[in-house]
Formats: C-alpha cells, structure tokens, sequence
C-alpha cells in the first residue's frame, strides 16, 4: 500500500476520532445538565405521607417536605410516584434517591441517609371481631399478617418472618389489605396510624375495623440516595436545610398541614 496513502488515511482515522470525542462530550454535557435535577421515587399509595395524584405525579407530606427543604437548601428535584418496590428497585439501580424509606441494616449498606424526614406510628389493624392482645412479636405466631410489596418492617419483623413464625399476605396497595381484614381473611394487618384511619375511612368499614392500642413500632421516615451516586454534599446540605425549618417553624406548618390529609383512590 502507497505510503502516502496510509498517511491519508491515518490523518483521516485522526479526525473522525477527533470528532466522536467531541459528540461525546456534547452528549456528556448534555446528559450532566438533565441530572442536576435529582429524582426521588416515592410510594403511589400511602396517603397522607405519599401518593399518586395522576400518573406519576407525588403528594402528600413526603413530597411536600422534600420539595421545601430542597428549595431551601438551592437545588432542585423532581419526584415520582411509583409503587413501592419499583421506586426502591429505580433507585438500586442509581435512577434516584428514594422519600420516606425506613432504615434497615440491608439499606445502610448501599445507601446514605438524611436526619429523619417524619416519624411515623405502625400499628396493628385487626377486625372488630377477632381482636387478640398484642405485647410483644410472639403474639403474632401463626397469625396471617398483611404487608405492602416490597416495604420493611423492621429488624425484628424481618426475622421472625424469615424463621416463620407467622404468614404474610402481600398486596400491592394498604386498602387491599383493609378489604381482605374485613373479609376476615387475614388476622390483622401493620400500617402507619394516621394512614391506616383515612384507609377505613375511606372504605367505611369503621364498625369493622379498629386498631390494637400498643404500637407495632416508631419508625422514621429518611432520604436516602444509593451511595454510588456520591451525593454526601447534597445531603449535608439537605439536613441543614431541614433543621432550619424546624427551628423557624415551617417544619411544623407544613405537617400540621398534610397529617389530616385525604386519600385519592
């Protein structure tokens, strides 16, 4: 082959590199510019702390305390609605942070978390009919309980589910969990106080269904972010943002606000 033939050739193999780099670099900074706005999935149906309006559209307390304490804190987001196992499952993958998650040991292994969003109040919901007396996890044995898709319980729940000691019935949303407790298909079922009150409420089965005084367990609701995605400043950022708004009382405002929420089925 002519020499100066490969020397053509090696010029012109130089540009297209030259060339490719360069839309790459465009498609680079293009794609930095559509994630400076952080993503955060949140539950599309656990009202009032966070629920979908239409599509993927979120409100709720969670939604709302979000976009606050981020606007204070000068970034921005946008947040998602989906149900509760495909919002974990987008954020494993490093789509975007997830709302309102609870803490486990599991979870703090791949994700940072803020200060606590909210503290929520699990509780036992029984039929009105079929009450027992609830102490300590032991008396759910051979019980058959009702759980969310894809939500933790907490250690201890966790554990005994995994040994058996009781069966779980899992449904996607709370209310088809309400509807099979006042079926008496199911002995009692675990969800937030507030939240389980607007399900009943909702449905009508307030003659049917009431809640075991003693709490299941107090939980905090966190932000959390997959740890690959490297959003600690973000996060300090976030956490003082927050603990601004409680000390001023906007915090407080916007609490008082959402806790008599509705539910949007």
């Amino acid at each position: 082959m002519d020499s100066g033939y490969i020397m053509k050739y090696i010029q012109f193999a130089e540009g297209i590199s030259i060339i490719v780099v360069l839309i790459l670099g465009l498609c680079s900074n293009a794609h930095g510019q559509d994630t400076d706005k952080l993503t955060i999935f949140v539950d599309n149906s656990y009202p009032p702390y966070m629920y979908q309006l239409k599509e993927t559209e979120a409100v709720g307390l969670y939604p709302r305390l979000l976009e606050e304490v981020v606007k204070q804190a000068g970034h921005k987001i946008e947040i998602k609605a989906y149900p509760w196992k495909r919002a974990l499952l987008y954020s494993a993958e490093g789509k975007g942070a997830v709302g309102g998650a609870y803490k486990n040991d599991e979870r703090v292994k791949t994700y940072d978390y803020s200060i606590p969003l909210y503290q929520e109040k699990l509780v036992l919901f029984v039929n009105k009919n079929s009450q027992f007396e609830f102490n300590t996890i032991e008396d759910l044995k051979g019980k058959v309980i009702g759980v969310n898709r894809g939500w933790s319980y907490g250690q201890e729940f966790d554990a005994a589910r995994a040994s058996k000691l009781f069966t779980v019935s899992i449904r996607n949303k709370p209310n088809d969990n309400f509807k099979m407790l006042d079926l008496g298909r199911i002995d009692c079922l675990i969800l937030d106080q507030r939240s389980g009150d607007s399900y009943i409420r909702l449905l009508g089965i307030e003659d049917q269904v009431t809640s075991l005084p003693k709490a299941f367990s107090i939980n905090n609701g966190y932000l959390i972010i997959p740890k690959k995605l490297k959003m600690k400043k973000f996060l300090n950022e976030f956490n003082s943002a927050l603990e601004t708004m409680q000390k001023d009382g906007t915090y407080n405002n916007i609490v008082q606000t959402f806790i008599q929420g509705t539910i949007v089925n």
